[in-house]
């Protein structure tokens, strides 16, 4: 506080697990999952306007999903069913915290570029499951962009999905200029029609 105090609280973090049971998962990585990508949101916003309150001032909280919240996959159930949650979670802090705290999310596809989520390995076995031909011999830099053109492929704007779009949602969201929105999550998707609102 002794930089004048706190006034927007960004989080990015979360966890995603690969399934560790054979075809599914440990109950202790539900429960990972959970307690990471849903209750530790809510435990750092509830902090957080707490440091609101005690300094008698306004603040905004922006929250990471993702469009796997919406989209039902195989393979990935304890992350999609946790930012599912994490939506919901949103528009309840969003409800408990107005008109002192503004709380919304954004909502990204698949990120490759830059992501620690996206090792070697990861992305070799990325391309096995979509049937994508690479070579072993091919650099990592060159498997991970077949893997980003794919998954851009999947949307009708055919762009990747890159971090810098993540943050200008982002910065809309925490800036004045959004002064007027809460409890509302902006997809950067590049229009992943699967998606679309229901």
């Amino acid at each position: 506080m002794g930089f004048g105090g706190i006034d927007i609280l960004v989080n990015t973090a979360a966890v995603f697990t690969p399934p560790d049971r054979g075809d599914s998962f440990k109950d202790e990585t539900w429960d990972l999952a959970l307690r990471v990508n849903v209750s530790a949101n809510y435990v750092l916003v509830e902090e957080f306007s707490a440091l609101i309150s005690e300094q008698q001032s306004t603040g905004t909280v922006l929250l990471t999903s993702s469009a796997n919240a919406i989209v039902p996959k195989l393979g990935s159930e304890p992350y999609d069913v946790s930012k599912s949650a994490l939506n919901h979670l949103i528009r309840e802090l969003a409800i408990r915290y107005a008109p002192i705290v503004r709380v919304n999310g954004v909502s990204p596809a698949t990120v490759v570029e830059g992501s620690a989520m996206f090792p070697r390995h990861r992305v070799i076995a990325s391309l096995k499951k979509y049937g994508i031909k690479f070579s072993e011999k091919d650099k990592t830099s060159e498997l991970t962009a077949k893997l980003a053109e794919f998954y851009a492929g999947r949307t009708l704007t055919h762009l990747p999905v890159r971090p810098i779009d993540v943050v200008e949602a982002g910065y809309y969201l925490v800036s004045p200029r959004s002064s007027r929105t809460t409890g509302h999550i902006i997809p950067v998707d590049g229009g992943l029609k699967e998606a679309f609102l229901r």
